[in-house]
């Protein structure tokens, strides 16, 4: 407590005064701290009471409002996997009950008056399981992926296609804690989409629009240019520095290119500007060099923009006027910004119009040199078929995309042309392998099969029998090699009409529309071509038994397309199921059973995955708790109040404010007199 210093033998009145009023209120001002900290339970209430105890209580204070709103994503993030998992147990438990509908109906005891009611049962489920697909959690589409605001299953003319997308929707977890809370309906279901995979590579010229972000010249991706050299020698050798790194299309650098020549020596480049450097294919090239001129080319000071341009070290002598195109492609990509003119695949690319169906609607799109890949692919949109078109992964072809589960997608040409096979998107055609037919099931054909003393059995080796409108036959031995390609299917068909002596009067082919194996018959006879299954099911398979007949001279018989283009998910397996039962299809209901089971064992591997995500966000909210608790034990220990130091400090100080408050009173009553005694 402040009091007057022994040192002082005379204090004037108004110092002693004023050292006992401030020891007063010092005493006072700690009593009511001391207060305000029993009545609060707190020791730290403002910055200045402990500056370095308030910064760390700061810090943990923020740590705690966060963690706060961690544990409620934790908590909605348990939840909505809880559901998600218990989504996926009731659509394993459809998928299970259509298998075993599958199971019991085929072989003997079932009808067809059976499976005409199996097939209302199995169309149950199917909505069942739209449902469950559909299934959300306050608002969230669990299988929607990352487009968790709307179903993503929607119904589409008697199909069913998939609008959601991405792999899910991620929230705050933590620390270390990176996976999706919703998952798509690809996860659980199987593909919800199909394509058609482009089989050509469409070259794409070069032309002065092409951005050069979309070039892959010698040395790669070109991202961006700099300087190259150009150096103009007609006896005298100049050399400029062209700044290529404004350029944003091959057009604007070979306006630089040229302007760059032209400005350095006007009498090196013949004609107009612009009009030297152009495009030849998928190269630059330079013309009109006047006699006695060789333009070369090199990388500049910095960068090496003339190796990726494929112009490095190489020159444009003027004579040797062949020598107009360096040698290295820049091998455009395919955009949307690509005019169909400008594409140049192996085989040249015709103009006219394909046909594409899906399950069963159908829409014919028309193509011309000046279509772009854009228009082409808002043309197919605007045919509402539940099909989209894309570029490659590789940016060098185009894909046709079945977005529809439940459908069945095929591309055939109009009156003979062939734009959709010389744009790769055909369904059908000589090069396809037979091991793509039936969604790739392939085919199964009867081989192996030997007699009781060793050799092949000549009639358990046949698959099927051909019978011509003369009333004649031959038998088809199909084997192994045979399913390469159709072309090598059709070569043996062929070969076995010849070898029966039909050569002159049966031919097998593909049709022109690229639907289905057509056999044309210019036999005479009251009868009609037909294929009769002996072995096996390569006659079903290749589509000859369900077929379309067309009488006349030369008889057609045109097999069904087996090359159809189908999304492989347990949509599709149970609408598949529900049409075998429908038809009495025993094979059919065969193939859809097994489908349905391989969904279903999809369904447990992603509840399984699930469950492993749930797991994980139950031991995060345990640690999240424990270093909530050490947080709030740290923080008790900085800013509560310890009640036993504090009364006893409380009683100390009021017996100083009380002994202070006497002693100012015996001092301020003091006099001269009592000096002087």
């Amino acid at each position: 407590m402040t009091s007057i210093p022994s040192g002082f033998d005379r204090v004037p009145t108004r110092l002693s005064r004023s050292l006992t009023q401030r020891g007063i209120s010092e005493a006072n001002a700690q009593i009511l701290r001391a207060q305000v900290q029993l009545s609060s339970s707190k020791r730290v209430l403002r910055p200045s009471d402990d500056p370095i105890a308030a910064s760390l209580i700061n810090v943990i204070d923020r740590r705690e409002q966060l963690a706060q709103q961690r544990e409620r994503n934790l908590q909605h993030a348990a939840s909505a996997l809880g559901t998600l998992d218990q989504a996926l147990d009731q659509l394993n438990e459809s998928l299970q009950e259509a298998r075993e509908i599958a199971s019991s109906q085929v072989g003997v005891g079932s009808d067809a008056g059976t499976r005409r009611s199996q097939a209302v049962v199995v169309q149950s489920l199917l909505d069942s399981a739209v449902q469950t697909l559909n299934r959300d959690f306050a608002g969230l589409h669990l299988f929607g992926g990352e487009r968790t605001g709307r179903p993503p299953i929607e119904r589409f003319h008697g199909g069913y296609r998939y609008v959601g997308g991405g792999e899910g929707l991620f929230t705050d977890l933590g620390d270390g804690e990176r996976f999706p809370i919703t998952i798509g309906a690809d996860d659980a279901a199987g593909a919800l989409s199909a394509r058609v995979t482009g089989s050509v590579d469409l070259n794409p010229a070069l032309t002065a629009a092409t951005r050069i972000s979309d070039l892959r010249g010698p040395s790669g991706e070109i991202s961006s240019l700099s300087t190259i050299s150009v150096t103009i020698n007609d006896g005298t050798p100049v050399t400029v520095d062209v700044d290529l790194s404004a350029a944003q299309t091959a057009g604007d650098v070979a306006l630089a290119i040229e302007s760059a020549i032209r400005a350095a020596d006007p009498a090196a480049l013949g004609g107009v500007y612009p009009s030297a450097v152009g495009f030849t294919g998928e190269r630059l090239s330079l013309g009109s060099v006047n006699a006695g001129y060789t333009i070369t080319f090199a990388d500049g000071p910095t960068g090496g923009s003339a190796t990726a341009l494929g112009l490095a070290g190489f020159s444009y002598d003027s004579a040797n006027p062949t020598n107009t195109d360096p040698l290295a492609v820049l091998d455009p990509v395919v955009t949307e910004r690509t005019a169909l003119g400008d594409l140049a695949p192996g085989t040249a690319l015709t103009y006219g119009s394909f046909t594409i169906t899906n399950g069963s609607r159908s829409g014919t799109v028309t193509t011309n040199a000046g279509m772009t890949v854009a228009q082409l692919r808002e043309a197919i949109d605007r045919l509402d078929l539940g099909v989209r078109l894309e570029i490659g992964d590789t940016g060098r072809s185009l894909n046709l995309i079945n977005e529809v589960s439940g459908f069945k997608m095929s591309v055939a040409e109009v009156g003979g042309g062939t734009a959709a096979e010389t744009l790769g998107l055909r369904t059908l055609s000589t090069s396809t392998p037979l091991s793509a037919f039936n969604h790739g099931r392939g085919v199964s054909i009867a081989d192996g099969a030997t007699l009781p003393g060793g050799g092949p059995d000549p009639n358990r080796n046949v698959d099927f029998t051909v019978t011509l409108v003369s009333g004649a036959t031959f038998d088809v031995d199909l084997v192994p090699s045979d399913l390469d390609s159709v072309q090598a299917l059709l070569t043996k068909i062929n070969a076995d009409a010849t070898a029966a002596g039909f050569g002159g009067v049966f031919t097998a082919a593909l049709n022109a529309a690229g639907t289905g194996i057509e056999f044309v018959d210019s036999s005479v006879g009251a009868g009609q071509t037909r294929v009769t299954s002996r072995n096996g099911y390569a006659a079903s398979d290749l589509g000859l038994l369900d077929g379309s007949y067309t009488a006349g001279s030369p008889a057609r018989l045109v097999g069904s397309n087996r090359s159809t283009v189908r999304v492989d998910s347990a949509l599709t397996a149970l609408v598949e199921l529900r049409d075998s039962l429908e038809r009495d299809d025993a094979l059919g209901i065969t193939f859809a059973g097994e489908a349905v089971e391989l969904r279903a064992e999809q369904a447990i591997q992603a509840r399984s995955i699930v469950g492993g995500r749930a797991a994980r966000i139950e031991i995060a909210q345990e640690r999240l708790e424990d270093t909530s608790l050490l947080d709030k034990s740290i923080k008790s220990d900085l800013q509560d109040l310890d009640y036993i130091e504090a009364t006893t400090r409380f009683s100390l100080l009021s017996t100083q404010l009380q002994a202070g408050l006497q002693s100012a009173a015996a001092i301020t009553s003091l006099t001269l007199l009592n000096y002087l005694r």
